[in-house]
């Protein structure tokens, strides 16, 4: 199955092109013209990566990555950043971006980060799965425990009486 790619940008040129390329590539991509779809159809499709240009009317790229990161569901999804404008690497870390890449890009190179998100999230993703189940055998073992002092405690009123 391929991994899918949420592609967000209100030029319908650039969507297309990122549409056209990636799906050569083997990518599912689902495209979205701006922050408020890009919020809706990143919890319906759950992509391996966000591409998200920064510039757009409405909720911007920005604040639509800080919601992203603030959602449960969404907050592990690697995200890129694109702009033609001067944001930093700093501000894109600080509402936390993956990556940003200025316009106008290279394809291989984009390419190249998109493949190296994804890599980096599905660890991300193990990683999580793997703390869900350390903290369900923590609790576990600490419920036998429990258990056990339990059954002792009573073993030793009963032998008392």
């Amino acid at each position: 199955m391929a991994d899918t790619v949420l592609v967000v940008d209100d030029d319908s040129n650039i969507r297309e092109v990122l549409h056209k390329f990636f799906t050569l590539k083997g990518y599912e991509v689902v495209l979205a013209a701006n922050g408020e779809q890009a919020l809706e159809l990143a919890k319906c499709e759950m992509p391996k990566a966000i591409l998200l240009d920064i510039n757009m009317p409405g909720i911007d790229g920005m604040e639509t990555c800080k919601r992203l990161r603030a959602d449960e569901k969404t907050r592990l999804i690697p995200i890129i950043l694109i702009t033609a404008y001067g944001a930093s690497k700093t501000e894109a870390n600080d509402v936390g971006a993956d990556d940003i890449i200025y316009k106008p890009f290279d394809m291989r190179d984009l390419s190249i980060r998109l493949k190296s998100v994804i890599r980096v999230g599905h660890i991300a993703n193990r990683w999580e799965r793997l703390m869900t189940y350390m903290d369900e055998l923590e609790k576990n073992r600490s419920e036998l425990v429990l258990e056990k002092i339990e059954k002792r405690r009573n073993q030793l009123a009963n032998s008392c009486d």
